[in-house]
């Protein structure tokens, strides 16, 4: 009697492993798809920010403005005004595609812990 409840217990657990690793397949899934949403919704977000950006652009004319008023050649001025902005752009940029890059979103959402803990496919 012991040996067939064994091979039932035996069984029955394969069963219930492989019904939980497809149930952690599936939950996987759904979040990184949720993830993927999430990671959507924070570029709109950003894209509303830029209105900020046009009003930092403000910000920049005054630095046009004051170089205005240096009484440097007009060559000197703008090739300051030209590595001043390039600077503010290539610093924009650099920041925005990292935080919008799909390695970040994965590392910060722990996604790599969550295919690493799933059982493997056959």
């Amino acid at each position: 009697m012991k040996f067939v409840l064994g091979i039932i217990s035996a069984l029955i657990g394969r069963w219930i492993d492989g019904v939980l690793g497809m149930l952690k397949t599936e939950a996987a899934a759904v979040y990184v798809a949720g993830v993927r949403k999430t990671r959507r919704a924070f570029i709109a977000l950003l894209g509303s920010f830029l209105l900020l950006l046009v009003a930092m652009s403000g910000f920049l004319l005054i630095h046009a403005a004051l170089f205005m008023w240096l009484p440097w050649s007009l060559p000197v001025k703008a090739m300051l005004l030209l590595v001043l902005g390039l600077a503010y752009l290539g610093g924009g940029l650099a920041v925005v595609l990292r935080l919008c890059s799909d390695r970040t979103w994965m590392r910060f959402t722990k996604v790599d812990r969550i295919l690493d803990s799933l059982p493997p496919r056959r």
